[in-house]
């Protein structure tokens, strides 16, 4: 017993057979088909795509290949010898440059926003970074959009519509209906706002029934000049009573 537990230290798996011989392990790309028991290890090797071993083992078999969640990246698919290899998954908005000449190495980034009059030619996405252009003629974008491409212009307006503005870059054509509330007018309303101009009399002397313009009436000025008379009277006697004071103390002087 005691040899055999030196032996098996001696195993660089540490793993022997009944008979007392290492255990063969089975390299990478390949898994264990029937563990070392009766026979030593019998290894089959690892479909590609479905399954894989990364490790030397005498105990491991083939691994099933990993898929990469919702919509992160492929970086490397499963091979015999290592699992699939996903990028990280990016917020909305961002994506996952590529680094050295491989997918997913660096960190997530922005994704470039289109401005108006641009549209994105390829839109942004896991790996990749938005391209914008600029919308060709006859093609409009109103939105900063890191996704959404130029949309083509209405070529012309209905016939119950006048076009206002022709389709550009930044916005598409501009139409308005012909006949709008606020532009239509009564007969009745152009009547009130332009009044026609007549005499109050017509050719023949007698009155004009026609609608004519008010005339301007000043207002009356009230008559005050029958004020002023008592006030003219009043400052009159104050003076001469003035006078009779000052000749009476002049004669009292001189007795």
């Amino acid at each position: 017993m005691f040899l055999q537990v030196l032996a098996n230290h001696g195993c660089a798996n540490g793993h022997l057979s009944p008979a007392g011989d290492c255990c063969d392990p089975c390299p990478p790309g390949y898994g264990v088909a029937i563990p070392c028991g009766a026979t030593n290890t019998v290894c089959e090797p690892c479909p590609k795509n479905v399954m894989f071993s990364s490790t030397s083992s005498a105990t491991e078999p083939c691994r099933p290949c990993s898929s990469c969640p919702g919509h992160a990246p492929m970086l490397d698919a499963c091979t015999p010898t290592h699992d699939t290899v996903c990028a990280a998954v990016c917020p909305r908005g961002h994506f996952l440059p590529a680094a050295n000449g491989t997918h997913g190495h660096g960190t997530c980034r922005p994704c470039q926003v289109c401005p108006e009059g641009y549209g994105a030619v390829v839109p942004c996405g896991p790996s990749t970074d938005t391209v914008c252009q600029k919308c060709p003629e006859g093609f409009y974008s109103e939105i900063k959009s890191s996704l959404e491409p130029c949309l083509p212009c209405h070529e012309e307006c209905k016939e119950n519509e006048v076009m206002i503005q022709a389709c550009t870059p930044f916005s598409d054509t501009l139409c308005m209906e012909k006949e709008l509330q606020i532009l239509k007018r009564t007969e009745g309303e152009a009547q009130r706002d332009f009044p026609k101009r007549t005499s109050r009399f017509d050719s023949e002397g007698s009155v004009s029934p026609s609608v004519s313009t008010p005339e301007f009436v000043p207002p009356l000025v009230e008559d005050n000049s029958k004020y002023i008379i008592p006030v003219y009277c009043s400052i009159l006697a104050a003076v001469v009573v003035g006078l009779l004071a000052y000749v009476a103390f002049q004669m009292l002087d001189l007795v």
